[in-house]
């Protein structure tokens, strides 16, 4: 794996160079052929941003997270790149798995352009008002949260935006 670390609005460290290095190893386990990996390591005011774009099997997969911190911004850039390779191995591996069958007719044209649901998950939904949703968020560190809220009785969710920020959804009766 061939990486590249690239710094901007921030001294070359090698302490960080170090840290992405041993991080981004651990890809290997999940990419077959030799890869390219570039990373870019930036600071805008207190935003550490780490974007990396990776070309692994003739395949393009990028990720950008944005944090107070470049470690815990690499850490979680890293976390977010391997579900990417582990999602686009499980796609790879479904597609030489089926069998090939051949439909014909206009019927079979429009099925196979239809998103297929390939994981469901039970989702239990609690009534809380919306500053109890923000800190469950944060507690179970998931991007988003389905609840109750308990001032209008109407489910909403809470989800984080890239630039740090939360978003309310809530639905219009």
């Amino acid at each position: 794996m061939q990486l590249d670390i690239t710094f901007k609005n921030i001294d070359s460290s090698d302490a960080l160079k170090d840290y992405a290095s041993k991080r981004f190893s651990k890809l290997a386990k999940y990419i077959d052929r030799p890869t390219e990996v570039h990373v870019v390591l930036s600071v805008e005011k207190r935003r550490h941003k780490a974007d990396i774009s990776l070309n692994a099997d003739g395949v393009m997969i990028n990720a950008v997270e944005i944090t107070e911190d470049m470690y815990s911004a690499i850490d979680m850039v890293m976390d977010k790149l391997e579900r990417q390779i582990k999602k686009h191995k499980e796609k790879l591996q479904g597609k030489k798995g089926q069998a090939k069958v051949f439909f014909e007719g206009a019927a079979a044209e429009r099925d196979k352009d239809k998103p297929r649901i390939i994981h469901e998950k039970d989702y239990f939904v609690k009534p809380m008002s919306i500053e109890e949703a923000i800190l469950q968020m944060d507690m179970a560190a998931n991007d988003f949260i389905i609840f109750q809220n308990t001032d209008s009785n109407q489910i909403n969710l809470i989800y984080k935006r890239q630039d740090g920020d939360i978003g309310l959804v809530e639905p219009m009766i």
